[in-house]
């Protein structure tokens, strides 16, 4: 086997699984979007928000459909960022720039499509039926993080009530036998 061959056929698994997982993190960071609602409203407040989603629903449809893919492929360029970030700087950088880009680049996407949208659907059938299609999908992506979500905490409850209980019954008895063994240790009559 030629040099240049091994080298290829190792190439570099670390990168690759680590490459699997950022993705994973950045697929789950991304059906968790909801802990961030709280920063999207306020954004959503914003009067430069306002402005910003009142000037992309201003524009044509094929412009407001241009907007929206040009702030969907920065989002998607913020996941190089990522992989770059990891590969330079590590793992906990890695992270914290793929919190900030889904902060950031997502909610940009997420605005200017809305923004966007009505136009676009109305004029374009493809992109209404595109759109319906991802609609779906992603309900069924929250429903599934619903699920598992709401999964532990069913159980969680249920499962340590019957322990705990059994516990205060348990101490309640030893606490019971020891004032009566001392009553009766300590008894002069």
């Amino acid at each position: 086997m030629a040099p240049n061959q091994e080298s290829h056929r190792h190439g570099y698994p670390p990168l690759k699984w680590i490459g699997h997982i950022l993705g994973l993190l950045y697929l789950l960071i991304t059906l968790l979007f909801g802990p961030i609602k709280s920063l999207a409203a306020w954004l959503g407040r914003q009067q430069v928000i306002e402005r910003y989603r009142g000037w992309v629903a201003s524009l044509p449809p094929a412009s407001g459909l241009g907007a929206s893919l040009l702030s969907l492929s920065l989002l998607e360029v913020s996941k190089l960022a990522v992989l770059l970030t990891f590969r330079h700087f590590g793992l906990a950088a890695a992270v914290v720039v793929t919190f900030c880009a889904k902060a950031s680049f997502g909610y940009f996407a997420h605005t200017t499509w809305q923004a966007a949208r009505p136009k676009v659907i109305a004029t374009y059938s493809w992109a209404a039926r595109l759109d319906a299609w991802v609609m779906t999908w992603l309900a069924r992506l929250r429903g599934l993080r619903d699920r598992w979500v709401n999964y532990p905490r069913r159980f969680w409850h249920a499962g340590l009530i019957g322990p705990i209980t059994l516990l205060r019954k348990h101490t309640a008895r030893m606490i019971t036998g020891l004032k009566a063994k001392l009553a009766r240790t300590f008894d002069l009559s």
